[in-house]
């Protein structure tokens, strides 16, 4: 027992040694709003062919936890609106989505571009077809984000980025096969 604390201590202060202190870290809040152009992926029947991009918006907030000038991780709570259009028939999914996305950082005086990468989890708090609201879509979606964008400054960020849907929506009397949400967005930031 007395073994195992000394190993616990010697470890507890190694950890605190190699972690970076929170001034070093530059945890950050920041907001962040702008615009996706989604679609649907996959496997359709022949009447559902024609799918056309649709725009949303997508907003929230996020948390920058700075390890060095380089690493970053980033948690994300956004509301974001996906979905399509036929033309005929207009699909739209309101989802609170949570990406954690490991960022790397080129430091380059005033200007950082930097690219990103992680999963998405998200919640279906609305599904609707031509306005009529679809009661039995999944509710949950989990996503592979992936992107970049800069950092002017300390505080302005801008991103564009690819959301490509991992979870089949199974939409009734649609005749999906394995039909996924696919989301181009483009967002400015502003950390605090």
């Amino acid at each position: 027992m007395k073994n195992l604390s000394k190993i616990l201590a010697i470890g507890a202060i190694a950890a605190a040694l190699a972690l970076p202190r929170p001034a070093e870290a530059g945890i950050k809040f920041g907001l962040k709003g702008g615009a996706n152009i989604a679609n649907v992926n996959g496997d359709f029947s022949e009447s559902l062919s024609d799918w056309k991009s649709t725009v949303g918006f997508c907003g929230g907030v996020f948390l920058e936890l700075n390890f060095g000038r380089i690493v970053t991780i980033q948690p994300e709570v956004l509301y974001t609106v996906k979905g399509a259009d036929a033309g005929g028939g207009k699909l739209k999914f309101d989802y609170i989505e949570i990406p954690v996305l490991l960022k790397i950082r080129i430091p380059m005086g005033s200007v950082h571009p930097f690219v990103f990468a992680g999963p998405a989890f998200g919640w279906n708090l609305k599904a609707a077809i031509e306005g009529y609201e679809i009661d039995d879509m999944p509710t949950s979606d989990y996503s592979a984000v992936m992107g970049g964008g800069l950092q002017l400054g300390r505080s302005i960020h801008i991103d564009a980025r690819y959301t490509m849907g991992l979870q089949k929506l199974e939409i009734p009397d649609l005749e999906t096969i394995d039909l996924k949400n696919g989301v181009l967005s483009a967002t400015i930031g502003l950390a605090f």
